[in-house]
């Protein structure tokens, strides 16, 4: 036992004594055989189809490489969801159980990348703008010394921090946690335990490394003789296209470039051994990928489950809430905004105002009390529609006064003055009442001329009101004194 004091000292947060030493239970990944079926099932399944469909034509090319990227996505989730319930020490599920929930993991997985490459890019878009800053004239390259470095370790620190917050939500989606829950936990490891994690995941990596160079080191040792004797033996050509859909395979994308060796091959030798040639160099490349992946599926697990040990997640995550609601909101206003000013652009303009109905040829002329004085009708200001007719007022007649000396007629009756009925006026037609009628206009008495002086004054008796002269002392027609 050391008596350093330094040693016995309690160690940060999550990381224990036997931290990386407990890492190599990752090789036991190789023996769990569930996972290891699901696994190189799918691999298998998804070079197999793949390798019909590459050989139809260009579509179907693409057809097939969508189908074998999916196969790939659902064998890899379903053997981390069996490894996570190994690592937990839980019962593990069934293989078709895990293959179905690694099948809808794969949404989630496009979700949660798509939110990250957002966020990247919005990073990204912010340093371009500095950069376009810094072309301002003298003062941009003062501040191109400041935004460039600051700009290098901004964008290392946001694709590192990203790549590990995909690569640590992978258990917790296998977990069964949505996609808030695991940028939660990504976020609280970040920001609480980001050294450690990306030690232990640097030590899985390479971990993974050492058992691909043990397998792969085995299938290239035992490739290059077959493939010598297949040529001279079953003599068909197209082995340098071989070699190089084996060097695709092992850099990662061996089923698609164990295909693509196959399109060489065909101008050799036979076609059959050649496609049969291509088909079993993915099937091996399926099988070796399976058994690397094993182990680092399973220390991913690992990893995981020691970062998050004893991690409070309920403020990271009622943080990361708000922000995206606030982010929502905005995006809500701005695209208000934005329709309410396509509603406008778009809205016809306003039609112009109707001109003034004309004035119909039946509505009368306004009231003009000097015309009526002259002699024209006497009608309202206003027109209505007709009612029906009012009798016309009475005829106006003037005083006996102010009308023309009369001369008697020779008759044996007495001439009253009062039997004489003057003439009716001729009124005018009927027309339409209006809404309001003035009252009758009276016109001035006429000015008589003056009496010539030879001509006596014409009077009327006070008793029968026959005309006398000034001279008759009694009245000719009664016999009334009038003097």
């Amino acid at each position: 036992m050391s008596s350093n004091p330094a040693d016995s000292a309690p160690l940060p947060a999550g990381i224990s004594a036997n931290a990386f030493s407990s890492l190599f239970g990752a090789i036991n990944g190789l023996r769990n055989r569930r996972a290891l079926i699901a696994l190189m099932g799918c691999l298998v399944g998804g070079i197999l189809v793949a390798s019909l469909l590459f050989r139809m034509g260009s579509f179907f090319a693409f057809l097939g490489a969508l189908v074998w990227i999916v196969a790939v996505g659902t064998g890899v989730n379903a053997a981390g969801l069996l490894h996570m319930d190994h690592a937990r020490g839980i019962s593990p599920r069934s293989t078709v159980d895990a293959l179905v929930y690694g099948l809808m993991c794969i949404p989630k997985l496009i979700a949660l990348g798509i939110l990250l490459f957002l966020v990247e890019l919005a990073v990204f878009i912010v340093i371009a703008i500095l950069l376009f800053i810094c072309k301002i004239p003298f003062l941009g390259p003062v501040l191109f010394s400041i935004v460039f470095p600051v700009s290098v370790v901004v964008a290392g620190i946001t694709v590192l921090g990203l790549f590990l917050c995909m690569v640590l939500s992978l258990p917790a989606i296998w977990q069964g946690a949505t996609i808030m829950r695991a940028l939660a936990q990504t976020l609280a490891i970040a920001r609480s335990r980001i050294v450690e994690a990306i030690l232990l995941l640097v030590f899985v990596w390479l971990l993974s490394f050492a058992v691909a160079m043990i397998v792969f080191g085995v299938l290239g040792a035992g490739l290059l003789p077959t493939l010598g004797l297949s040529a001279s033996i079953v003599n068909f050509g197209g082995f340098g296209s071989m070699l190089g859909g084996m060097g695709g395979g092992l850099g990662g994308m061996g089923g698609l470039g164990g295909m693509g060796g196959m399109g060489g091959m065909d101008g050799g030798g036979g076609v059959g051994h050649a496609i049969a040639g291509g088909i079993g160099l993915g099937v091996l490349w399926a099988v070796a990928a399976s058994l690397v992946l094993q182990v680092y599926l399973l220390g991913l697990c690992l990893v995981y489950l020691r970062v998050t040990e004893g991690l409070d997640l309920s403020a990271t995550e009622a943080a990361l809430r708000q922000k995206l609601d606030e982010a929502r909101s905005r995006a809500n206003e701005l695209g208000e905004k934005a329709r309410t000013a396509a509603n406008r652009a778009a809205a016809p303009p306003p039609p112009p105002p109707a001109p003034a109905p004309a004035a119909e040829a039946t509505q009368p002329p306004p009231y003009n009390p000097g015309a009526a004085a002259a002699g024209g009708t006497l009608v309202g200001a206003a027109f209505v529609p007709p009612s029906p007719p009012a009798p016309p007022p009475p005829a106006y007649t003037p005083p006996s006064a102010y009308l023309p000396e009369a001369r008697p007629a020779a008759s044996t009756d007495i001439d009253l003055s009062f039997d004489d009925v003057p003439p009716p006026t001729p009124s005018s037609p009927p027309s339409m009442t209006p809404a309001y009628s003035a009252p009758p206009y009276v016109p001035p008495p006429p000015t008589l001329p003056a009496a010539a002086p030879a001509l006596p004054v014409a009077s009327t008796c006070p008793q029968c009101l026959s005309p006398i002269t000034a001279d008759d002392v009694f009245c000719g027609v009664c016999g009334y004194r009038v003097k």
